[in-house]
């Protein structure tokens, strides 16, 4: 791709000089900034780079909105399994769908094998970036750890293993009361059902924060991700790890050492905050808290308690202060260089009475009018390609909706689960107490009943006879009462038991409607890309004819010293092609 010095116009190809106005062509610093892709994003900008992926700005020239375009490294992008690594992020968060997961609203591969991810522009700093300032205040942690629970905590319901929980997967947005957060990166979670692309025994993660069952190369449970996020907990409490050394030393220490409590580095911890970093953090996982839904909620309970009276609740989102600027154009979409051109058709039908008072030469009229034909072609297409764009972008903003929605029914469904569980969990514990009394006196009842002994009805009772059945009696009534508390309890945990039955049911059903959904949605919505795309090539094949069309009429009209700068201003900035 070369750009004119002078008009800006860019061209594919090996062309000598610009065909428009004959100025130098150079090459383009970045090949990728200015293209249009998909029909519908253009380029403006490079934002990112790092060991996978580059990351772009663009913008959705239907919406208005700015997206960020994440492009697998081309030298990755050769290998299958790269490539199924760097698509499952998108799968991934498409299955979920939640305000503090990171939207990722398109993906493909282009012509030219570029595999890319379309996700929403944040504007913000990493988790990681306001750790290395220092411990954060203890208010502002519990906020950043809940909005991370409720993101696992759908994540987890729709079988979605994130893998690497670390600060910079944590993203922290600016513009909002409050800190606002977005959970990033899914290019190492682990879906239920998906093929496996690794073999078993694998290790994902990022060491620092790798919980002991991933050291291991174990099978991987949400529980994983839990003892990631303590890992993270407790660095934002005390601006360290709880663990560091090399590799392997991490490794083992994640294996074998129990983690200090996080107030022995910052005496403000209180203790219960202590006691649930160090549960997050235990080695087994069946330890550590028993999903994401509790952990939230405990945290939520957490946070109402210490709220400021003045404050929002915890469940309401930190209000924008502001919106973002909307910055200007460098680049024209494909619509606006349809535009460009066929405003340049009339510019040029004005200049042929300029340059040829006494009648202009026939083939110049019938390259114009070949090209007016060739430029009205172009117009019907971008029209077609504005529809099909628009049914593409309504259809995926009705399927986000729709996963929306029955992602907080089953958020709804996940936190009535998690109370029911830890019912039933305080339920057998007073249930064992129950049954430990009701044994307990067994022995020393049959002991006290032995003391006493059989009298003839109507005989007197001796003072030790007596005292042995007051001593019979007491123990008795102990294993009656024991008794009855068990069977109230036993009924009890048989009401939880069929609640857990049948919320469980309900989140299976609503599951399998999710994703019958999804799997229906996906096949519609790639048709109308399908449709898209071809309209897009379509249109992209045409603006390189229009350009040749107009190499002969704009030679022509440059040879006039008079013209020259009106066919500059004409067509200033039109590219040949946009992708």
């Amino acid at each position: 791709m070369k750009v004119c010095e002078i008009c800006g116009a860019r061209f594919r190809g090996d062309p000598a000089a610009c065909p428009l106005d004959g100025g130098t062509l150079v090459p383009v610093p970045d090949p990728l900034v200015g293209r249009t892709l998909a029909g519908r994003y253009v380029i403006e900008e490079r934002i990112g780079v790092g060991g996978m992926a580059t990351v772009y700005r663009a913008k959705h020239e239907v919406v208005g909105r700015d997206v960020a375009i994440k492009f697998l490294s081309p030298d990755l992008a050769y290998e299958p399994t790269n490539k199924t690594r760097f698509l499952r992020e998108a799968k991934a968060a498409n299955r979920i769908n939640h305000e503090h997961i990171i939207d990722i609203t398109d993906f493909g591969e282009t012509d030219d094998g570029l595999v890319y991810l379309v996700m929403e522009h944040l504007d913000g700093v990493p988790l990681g970036e306001e750790i290395r300032r220092g411990a954060l205040p203890l208010a502002r942690t519990m906020q950043i750890v809940y909005q991370v629970s409720r993101a696992l905590a759908r994540a987890h319901e729709l079988d979605v293993v994130h893998r690497d929980i670390k600060p910079d997967n944590i993203f922290l947005l600016r513009g909002y009361d409050g800190d606002f957060v977005k959970l990033l990166d899914f290019g190492l979670a682990h879906m239920k059902g998906e093929l496996r692309v690794t073999a078993t025994g694998t290790v994902f993660g990022t060491p620092e924060y790798m919980s002991p069952e991933q050291a291991r190369g174990a099978p991987i449970t949400p529980a994983a991700d839990l003892y990631s996020l303590g890992v993270v907990f407790f660095e934002m409490l005390t601006g360290q790890l709880p663990f560091s050394g090399s590799t392997t030393d991490l490794i083992l220490k994640h294996l074998r050492e129990p983690a200090r409590a996080p107030s022995f580095h910052q005496r403000h911890v209180p203790a219960d905050i202590d006691a649930l970093v160090l549960r997050l953090l235990e080695k087994s996982a069946e330890d550590r808290p028993p999903s994401a839904h509790a952990l939230a909620e405990e945290l939520k309970a957490w946070l109402e308690r210490h709220r400021d009276s003045k404050a929002p609740p915890v469940e309401a989102p930190p209000a924008p202060r502001r919106v973002s600027k909307t910055t200007e154009r460098d680049h024209p979409s494909v619509t606006e260089l349809v535009t460009r051109w066929l405003d340049r058709v009339e510019v040029f039908r004005g200049l042929v009475p300029r340059a040829h008072p006494d009648g202009p030469p026939s083939w110049l009229l019938a390259a114009l009018a070949a090209l007016d034909a060739e430029v009205k072609r172009l117009a019907r297409l971008r029209d077609q390609l504005v529809d099909r764009i628009t049914v593409v972008t309504t259809q995926e903003d009705e399927a986000r909706e729709a996963r929306m929605r029955i992602g907080r029914a089953l958020d709804a469904l996940g936190y009535d689960l998690a109370r029911v569980e830890r019912e039933l969990a305080g339920l057998d514990g007073r249930l064992a107490e129950a049954r430990a009394r009701a044994q307990q006196v067994g022995e020393p009842l049959l002991r006290a009943w032995r003391k006493v002994p059989r009298y003839a009805t109507g005989a007197p009772l001796e003072p030790d006879v007596v005292a042995a059945l007051a001593e019979a009696g007491a123990l008795a009534r102990i294993r009656l009462e024991a008794e009855r508390a068990q069977e109230d309890l036993e009924k009890d945990r048989g009401r939880l038991e069929a609640e857990r039955d049948d919320l469980t049911f309900q989140i299976e059903q609503l599951k399998g409607r999710f994703g019958g959904m999804s799997a229906v949605r996906e096949v519609d919505l790639d048709e109308v890309k399908r449709e898209t795309s071809d309209v897009d090539k379509q249109l992209q094949a045409r603006l390189d004819a229009v350009v040749k069309e107009a190499e002969p009429i704009v030679r022509h009209f440059m040879a006039f010293p008079r013209l020259r700068d009106i066919v500059r201003g004409a067509h200033g900035g039109v590219s040949s092609s946009a992708g």
